[in-house]
């Protein structure tokens, strides 16, 4: 055979070679489930074909954009000691190459033997996704392997970005089946800390963990506490508690994902986020494992993220609605809640400035009857006599601002909206009016009822500290309506000229000599209200 033939076959078996490695690369791709698994197998095939005594693949992660080893495949086993920060500086030199080459050796490396490196970096247009090097003590690299890790290279980094891409996709899917399950928890109406444990479960299922926890912060916003755990008794350990409250911290403090992985005592892995809802951070909610449990991977991270997106929003319109039931509750009747809680865009506890209509009614000598009469008694009659006052307010959805012994102070149009809210307000007197003369009826001993009522500008809100609090109005006109209670006459309702300028066409009323009242410097002009106009 001449020379010729001899080196038509040679390049032939070189090219057969270079179809056979890129062949067995696609159907690594094709049949591999993970990028671990792509990897692995395909830097497995490239040693063996090429011949190499050592290979290290490295990945940039996608998320800090750093470099790290995915595979070391090691025949000689004498990389153990020859140091983490020789192949770490081999690797960076690797990713900057700008194509196959041979690659300068490490002093380090050739003390223990490595005396030559072939590298190809990978990359997928401009993105760079790591580098792989081949490693040989005795024989040095020649063109054909050079040629033949080109061609693997080729597919390797298609392979890798089509992984990649399948792993997105993959987790994408997953984040949005989570959210759908998580949405449905949400939509349920389970009770607040029901609500929070089935969300923990569901996460603990999603992103394997042993615990799970949220933590929230207090009503005054400054300490964070612990709202739920699947595994109470493991946080019940000061030392472990400090661990979680540690990393709650620096989550909130940075604004991202934290990670911890514990050398010592019983959580091996952490990872929390900060819960945060239009720039106002409401806690953290995260995920942890003991010792013996894998570690947290980025995927894991990205997902606790995803959830947790859905999560804070769940939680803040849980903690809102929880905070207006709790100051509202018993002020309002439900369907005026309902109607609040569907105001999504509006503060309901802010204090504002708004026209309101103030009522307050309470029993004449009250003090006289509760000095002569049996407290049970008197408990019973002042219960009753509450519980009217009560329902005839809500039946017109006033707003009940307080009960001061037997005084009863009610609001209208706060917090909601009522256009009508100076009639509704004296319907309202009419009506209590005749529910106490019934209540007269029952209990000889009871005196009539007065109530005053006047409108204008008033400013509502949430006052008080933060250990106690109140939804309430203060202004000149609550001062009014209370002189006014107080001026009118047992069976007699007192109001405003302001009222009734409103309502003159709509009521029954004569007007009233001026009345002087205390704290107040000019005389006032009253009308008192007999009834409605037919």
């Amino acid at each position: 055979m001449d020379a010729t033939s001899e080196s038509l076959q040679a390049q032939l078996a070189v090219q057969s070679k270079q179809i056979d490695l890129m062949l067995t690369i696609d159907r690594i791709r094709d049949e591999a489930e993970e990028e671990g698994d792509l990897v692995t197998a395909a830097a497995s095939s490239i040693a063996r074909v090429i011949g190499a005594d050592a290979c290290l693949l490295s990945v940039i992660d996608s998320d800090d954009q750093q470099p790290g080893v995915r595979v070391l495949i090691d025949r000689l086993s004498t990389f153990d000691q020859a140091g983490e920060e020789a192949l770490r500086r081999a690797v960076q030199d690797a990713i900057a190459l700008p194509a196959t080459q041979p690659l300068e050796i490490d002093e380090t490396l050739r003390a223990h033997g490595w005396l030559h490196c072939l590298a190809a970096p990978l990359r997928a247009g401009r993105e760079r996704l790591g580098a792989l090097l081949l490693f040989n003590q005795v024989r040095a690299f020649g063109e054909i392997d050079h040629t033949l890790l080109n061609a693997a290279c080729s597919q390797l980094d298609s392979a890798l970005l089509h992984a990649r891409t399948v792993h997105d996709l993959r987790q994408e899917r997953h984040e949005i089946q989570t959210i759908y399950r998580i949405d449905r928890i949400r939509d349920q109406g389970l009770p607040f800390d029901e609500m929070l444990n089935a969300v923990l479960a569901e996460l603990c299922r999603t992103i394997p963990s042993e615990s799970g926890f949220i933590m929230l912060f207090d009503s005054s916003g400054r300490q964070l506490e612990l709202k739920a755990a699947t595994d109470h008794d493991l946080l019940n350990t000061v030392d472990h508690y400090q661990v979680v409250d540690s990393a709650a911290h620096e989550a909130i403090e940075q604004a991202r994902p934290i990670a911890r992985s514990l050398t010592t005592g019983r959580i091996r892995s952490l990872i929390c986020i900060p819960l945060i809802l239009k720039d106002h951070v409401i806690g953290v909610i995260g995920v942890l494992n003991r010792h013996g449990r894998p570690a947290f991977t980025r995927g894991d991270r990205q997902l606790l993220w995803a959830i947790g997106s859905q999560i804070d929003t769940a939680i803040f319109e849980r903690l809102e609605i929880q905070k207006y039931r709790e100051v509202l509750g018993r002020k309002v009747g439900p369907q005026v809640m309902q109607r609040l809680l569907s105001m999504p865009d509006r503060d309901l506890l802010k204090g504002e400035r708004v026209t309101a209509t103030i009522l307050f009614s309470d029993i004449r000598g009250f003090t006289t009857l509760s000095e002569h009469s049996a407290p049970e008694v008197l408990m019973r009659m002042l219960n009753a006599h509450l519980s009217a006052m009560t329902e005839v307010a809500l039946a017109y959805e006033g707003t009940i601002d307080k009960f001061v012994g037997d005084c009863v102070m009610v609001l209208f149009n706060a917090p909601e909206r009522q256009p009508d809210h100076a009639l509704r307000a004296v319907r309202t007197a009419l009506d209590m009016m005749a529910a106490h003369r019934q209540l007269m009826q029952q209990w000889e001993s009871l005196p009539p009822i007065g109530i005053g009522l006047d409108t204008g500008d008033t400013l509502v809100g949430n006052f008080g500290s933060a250990r106690r609090n109140e939804y309430t109005a203060i202004g000149r006109h609550v001062n009014l309506a209370s002189r006014l209670c107080g001026a009118a006459e047992g069976d007699q309702i007192l109001i405003s000229a302001a009222i009734y300028a409103l309502i003159q066409d709509s009521v029954a009323a004569q007007a009233l000599p001026a009345l002087k009242l205390k704290g107040i410097a000019e005389a006032v002009e009253v009308y008192e209200i007999t009834g409605l106009k037919a």
